[in-house]
Formats: C-alpha cells, structure tokens, sequence
C-alpha cells in the first residue's frame, strides 16, 4: 500500500517566507531565510539586501538539519549549552543553533525553515514566527 503526504507547495513557502520578512523587517534585522522540503532539498532562499553572504549556508544548513533529524535546531542548541554534549558540534552537515524550524501539516513534517543573520534567539523567533503562517493552510 502506498502512502499519502502533503507536500511543502512554493506558495506555502512564499507565504512563510513573507512571514519571516515581515518579523525581519519589523525587527530592523537583515536575514536570509531558506526554505526546504521534508528531503532537505532547497525550495527557497531569500537573502535580504546587505545581509552578510555566510548566512546563506548558515540558513540552508539549519533547515536542512532540523528536517533530517526531525527536531527543531534548538533542541540541539540547548542540549551542547545545558548539557555541554560537545559531540553534537561534530555532526556532519548540522548546525546546533537555533534558527532552523520545522514546517509541520498537522503531526507530518513537511520541511523546514532555516533562518540566519542575526542572534541565535532572533533568528529562532522569526523562524517560529514564520512557520506559524502553516497554521492557516
């Protein structure tokens, strides 16, 4: 028997995306935002004029660790700062910072949003911001 999923539609993460602008600007903060499917692979990024270039990947590497491991990336975050589990840092391709979201239908992960450019709080809060927009689709 086959499965059914939803699947991240660039509309939806247009709409997140545009979301997250918004909270950014309102901040005065310059971010770039990564969006990705439930397969880590990149469905958009969005790079605000003047922000610094090494947030790209910083952006698209959180996303992408958030959906693979199924966790949010402060989950990470706190477990290295609280529990001082230092091998985390080793994990290839993933970044223990807040900032990369889960993007959730219901219980399914469909993707992740991956946010960087300012503080680790700051990009978390707009990456939450941003994926609540799912709430209404």
């Amino acid at each position: 028997m086959l499965a059914k999923k939803t699947t991240l539609t660039l509309e939806a993460a247009k709409a997140i995306a545009a979301a997250a602008e918004a909270e950014s600007k309102k901040l005065g903060l310059r971010l770039v935002i990564a969006i990705v499917d439930d397969g880590g692979h990149l469905v958009l990024l969005q790079r605000d004029d003047n922000a610094q270039v090494g947030s790209v990947e910083i952006a698209t590497l959180k996303a992408r660790t958030a959906v693979l491991f199924r966790r949010n990336t402060r989950d990470f975050q706190d477990v290295v700062e609280g529990e001082g589990r230092l091998a985390l840092l080793c994990i290839p391709n993933g970044v223990p910072l807040d900032g990369g979201v889960l993007l959730k239908a219901g219980d399914e992960i469909i993707g992740a949003i991956g946010v960087s450019g300012a503080s680790d709080q700051a990009d978390g809060d707009v990456g939450r911001i941003a994926a609540s927009v799912l709430a209404s689709y």
